[in-house]
């Protein structure tokens, strides 16, 4: 699905850097940085409760109309660093796009469907990965990619990433294999053997959570 509407965000210059920024922080700030092809890097800053709210909306996969003292710029949440205890954060990459130009994006997956060897008992769905990145227009993103775990009906069947619908023309992402497993089946015996995993978390924009200033 390809999100249509407007999202817009103010930011204003910064001249505070380096462990100065803690400052802006404490008022309710984040420390920006933009970049670009073509584009000169520039420091930058937003108010916590906008970006939240835009963060919100977007996870990452959506356009954002930037303005900056008068200029209006087409971004995308590149990376997100937050704190280490918190998780709150404490600054953000963003990236100018031309609109002109593909861009690569890490895309949520959404698991849909029920697979026979669930209904049967005979085994569980393993979940290998829970996103993927994609070369697109920066106009087509899609906010998730589905995948039908239908298709999984025995032990030996797998998901790749050659076997996802991908939006119309877009592709996988540099770097991303076709063979990169997105999906298996685990047998029942080894699924009741596996530990549980809490706290997982699916990601839009790529996150850090490494404190840096």
């Amino acid at each position: 699905m390809v999100t249509k509407e407007t999202v817009k965000l103010d930011l204003a210059p910064r001249t505070v850097m380096k462990k100065k920024v803690r400052a802006l922080r404490r008022q309710g700030i984040i420390p920006c940085v933009i970049y670009g092809r073509g584009f000169e890097t520039t420091p930058v800053q937003v108010k916590s409760k906008d970006f939240e709210q835009v963060y919100k909306k977007t996870h990452g996969t959506h356009i954002i109309e930037a303005s900056l003292e008068n200029k209006t710029l087409n971004v995308l949440i590149q990376e997100i660093k937050r704190d280490n205890l918190s998780q709150s954060i404490l600054h953000v990459d963003l990236l100018k796009v031309d609109l002109k130009r593909d861009v690569t994006v890490e895309i949520p997956l959404t698991f849909v469907g029920e697979s026979s060897v669930e209904k049967d008992g005979s085994g569980k769905i393993g979940q290998e990965t829970t996103s993927i990145f994609i070369k697109c227009s920066p106009k087509d993103i899609p906010s998730e990619i589905e995948v039908d775990i239908s298709s999984l009906k025995d032990k030996h069947d797998i998901i790749h990433a050659s076997d996802l619908k991908l939006p119309e023309g877009s592709s996988l992402g540099h770097g991303v294999s076709e063979d990169k497993v997105i999906a298996t089946v685990v047998p029942a015996k080894l699924a009741e053997d596996e530990p549980t995993e809490e706290g997982a978390e699916t990601p839009g924009a790529a996150e850090s959570s490494q404190s840096t200033e």
